[in-house]
């Protein structure tokens, strides 16, 4: 029986992380961060089943499909030192399914955070570790913090604005809205 789990945490400079080397780690690619010059090579990582990039459906920026190019942006949209340069979510996904079907579950949460907050989202479906639990299949979700265009990162999202700036135009709270995207899965 499938076991309900959805954790989101920031992927902020304020915590030593960056965007770059969670995408990397993640998706078990290569990528270099333009920012600080570091390389974050994970090319030899095991157990990514597949990882993809969703945009919101009706928007036509296809450099956001480009990993590298994808969290570089988000990097650089971001001036602030402690800045949140993404968001991400783990999410269980039930071991009784297919691996076509755990990413396709994967791919439909995605497409709802790209849908809901114009984000570009890029996810990863893990299989479990070697050492743990063999029912352990779960995917990386990585959101960026602005909305995608064609021609790059525009405004923040309204999952990354305060509470104060979203109450006064009747938008829920941050609060509200983490509540909303657990119910959805």
């Amino acid at each position: 029986m499938a076991i309900y789990h959805l954790s989101m945490k920031p992927v902020a400079r304020g915590s030593g992380r960056s965007a770059v080397a969670a995408a990397a780690y993640r998706s078990a690619t290569k990528i270099e961060n333009q920012r600080d010059g570091l390389v974050h090579d994970f090319r030899a990582k095991q157990g990514v089943e597949h990882a993809e990039i969703v945009l919101p459906e009706g928007v036509s920026a296809d450099w956001a499909k480009d990993r590298a190019a994808l969290w570089n942006a988000a990097e650089f949209a971001e001036t602030r030192k402690d800045a949140r340069v993404a968001r991400e979510f783990e999410i269980a996904l039930p071991h009784e399914l297919s691996s076509e079907q755990r990413i396709d579950l994967a791919r439909e949460f995605s497409q709802g955070l790209a849908d809901r907050y114009g984000t570009a989202v890029d996810f990863a479906v893990h299989q479990p570790h070697v050492e743990g639990d063999v029912r352990n299949f779960h995917a990386h979700v990585l959101m960026t913090t602005r909305t995608v265009g064609p021609d790059g990162l525009g405004a923040k999202t309204h999952i990354e604005r305060a509470n104060k700036e979203l109450l006064p135009e009747g938008l829920p709270t941050s609060q509200m809205q983490i509540r909303d995207i657990r119910q959805s899965f």
